[in-house]
């Protein structure tokens, strides 16, 4: 059975902006995560990419809970 793992890609242009949401990818393990990431994004530009794996992501407040 395949291991596809998900990952959220947040990238910047230049160090003064945040990091900001590009997208996100399905890869199997960490294999190619780099590769499939620059597919998302685009080569050009950026200063920073980064992944994060979506298992890691906490949800502080869950959609349709009131605050």
């Amino acid at each position: 059975m395949n291991d596809v793992r998900t990952y959220h890609v947040f990238g910047r242009k230049s160090y003064p902006q945040p990091l900001t949401l590009v997208g996100r990818v399905d890869i199997e393990a960490d294999a190619g995560l780099k590769e499939a990431a620059l597919k998302l994004a685009g080569v050009d530009g950026w200063v920073e990419l980064v992944a994060i794996p979506a298992s890691s992501i906490t949800p502080v407040i869950a959609r349709g809970e009131p605050v």
